[in-house]
Order: structure tokens, then C-alpha cells, then sequence
């Protein structure tokens, strides 16, 4: 599989996850910091998208270890 291809897939999956008020949130946040860093304004994007899905994955799971854990 070419590597280019798996960047542009994962970038599509992060923006993706930018929706209502956290995508408007990410992409205000995001050009700021593409500007002061070498990334681009999608890849910050994607990066936070990525970053509010794991958050969301971690709470969802969470508890479930828990309770495994008892």
C-alpha cells in the first residue's frame, strides 16, 4: 500500500471527526498553530480530529476495564 495514500486516509478520518462545536473549535485552534509549526492547516485538523476520537474511545472503555478489574 503506498504510504501517501495512508496519510491522505488518515487526514480524511481526522477532519471527519471535526463536527459541530468540536470541529468549529479544532478549526479555529488549528490555523493558529499550522502557522507556527511546519504542519498544514488539514494536518493540525486531522491531528485533533484523531485526538477527540481516542478521547472518545478512552471514555467509552473506561469504565468497562473497570469493571473488569472488580
Amino acid at each position: 500500500m503506498d504510504t501517501q495514500t495512508n496519510g491522505h486516509r488518515i487526514t480524511e478520518f481526522g477532519e471527519a471527526a471535526l463536527t459541530g462545536w468540536r470541529g468549529a473549535a479544532g478549526r479555529a485552534i488549528a490555523k493558529p498553530i499550522a502557522r507556527r509549526t511546519r504542519f498544514s492547516q488539514q494536518q493540525v485538523e486531522a491531528a485533533i480530529g484523531i485526538a477527540l476520537v481516542a478521547y472518545a474511545i478512552y471514555h467509552v472503555v473506561q469504565p468497562a476495564i473497570r469493571t473488569a478489574r472488580r
